[in-house]
């Protein structure tokens, strides 16, 4: 035999040897396994504490079947774990080893054991733990935002939930960042807890993964008509969207608005309002990619000016929203209704001056040529008075700047 088919088949040999080996070792461990989980299920309770203690030697994740089985015998028997030291112990140790190992099926039996005791401080360990290992376990996120909700609940009516529960609940979800807590968390916020709560909530809202902009369309679209607008403006002026994020949902929240309908007079008033506001968002961040919404707006407040829904406010400040869209779209809508207010000035209909000087001033600010023949003819027109005249000369030799 060469030398090369020697050492060829002596690399087999010690191949075949540590793959035994490691078949021998996850076969003795088995067998262990077995061994502590028989002794448990047939143990009392100071033995079952020993069975446990006993296995704090081996591998953790191995043994996270044993500490599964602790956890639901200690579920099982929940109702004795205040008098029954022995049980509050086994308890511990199947929580600390279910940790050390990262034993995610026990996650089910750890948030029921939560449900079901109910010790602060054995609750804190337990939310700890989930935090670690229940990211992928959705009913045990599900369960933990329905807790912190009706904590909530309780809190708005003016009950004391354990606030030091609370935070852990927070700290936990924190640490499972999924997308469906982003509700519970804004919710905390708006609810105006201590900062012990307020800041944890914050900081879980930063670590979402996801577009916390699409997170906060769909808050604001769940909440009641009349809870919108308020929380509209809790993300406008907060700091957990960016400043293009703001104007976005700004402009989604008015475009939204902009598409319902309604008979009932509070609710169209309501829609008016959110309107309003989110057209203030898109007026002050000069947000041009949003002409084609504002302009819709700006149509809606027209239309509700004309039939004497509103007082002539509104209509001030969707003109000046349009001005402040510095695009030619925008110059084309106020140039169109310069052009309608102007028949109604030389047919003798009613205007309000200090909306045709809006309409002038902003047209003025925006510059665009297409504004320039309406502009020219208000300067014609007899029945304005002079200083709209002026304004309008004055606009007319801006726009062909």
């Amino acid at each position: 035999m060469t030398t090369t088919a020697f050492c060829k088949c002596k690399a087999i040999v010690l191949m075949g040897l540590l793959v035994f080996s490691g078949f021998s070792l996850t076969f003795a461990q088995e067998q262990r396994l077995e061994t502590f989980q028989a002794n448990f299920a047939s143990a009392n309770l100071q033995t079952k504490l020993e069975v446990l203690r006993a296995a704090e030697s081996e591998d953790p994740a191995f043994f996270g079947p044993l500490y599964l089985q602790a956890l639901q015998y200690v579920v099982s028997n929940s109702a004795q774990l205040p008098q029954e030291p022995n049980l509050r112990e086994v308890a511990l140790v199947a929580v600390n080893r279910v940790e050390a190992g990262n034993y995610v099926p026990a996650a089910g039996e750890l948030w029921r054991l939560f449900q079901d005791y109910n010790e602060s401080t054995a609750r804190i360990r337990i939310l700890t733990v989930l935090g670690g290992i229940a990211g992928e376990v959705p009913q045990v996120i599900a369960g933990l935002n329905d807790w912190v909700r009706r904590q909530h609940i309780q809190y708005a009516s003016g009950g004391r939930p354990d606030l030091q529960v609370v935070s852990a609940a927070l700290r936990a979800i924190r640490q499972l960042q999924s997308p469906t807590s982003f509700n519970i968390l804004v919710d905390t916020i708006l609810l105006q807890y201590p900062e012990l709560i307020t800041s944890v909530a914050r900081e879980a809202i930063e670590s979402l993964p996801g577009d916390l902009r699409e997170m906060a369309f769909a808050f604001i679209l769940a909440r009641p008509l009349a809870e919108r607008r308020p929380a509209l403006l809790f993300f406008i002026g907060g700091d957990i969207l960016n400043e293009q994020d703001k104007l976005l949902l700004a402009q989604e929240t008015l475009g939204d608005i902009l598409g319902r309908t309604t008979r009932d007079l509070l609710e169209l008033e309501e829609f008016r309002q959110i309107r309003y506001a989110a057209a203030a968002v898109l007026r002050e961040g000069a947000f041009g990619d949003a002409t084609a919404t504002v302009i819709r707006h700006f149509n809606e407040t027209v239309l509700d000016f004309e039939r004497g829904r509103i007082s002539s406010g509104p209509l001030l400040e969707a003109i000046a929203t349009l001005g402040a869209m510095g695009t030619e779209g925008a110059a084309q809508r106020l140039t169109q209704y310069l052009r309608l207010v102007n028949t109604y000035s030389e047919t003798d209909r009613p205007y309000n001056t200090q909306i045709v000087l809006a309409v002038i001033q902003n047209l003025e600010l925006l510059r665009f040529p297409v504004a320039y023949d309406a502009l020219f003819y208000t300067t014609l027109i007899e029945n304005y008075p002079r200083r709209v005249r002026d304004a309008a000369r004055e606009a007319t030799r801006s726009v062909l700047q």
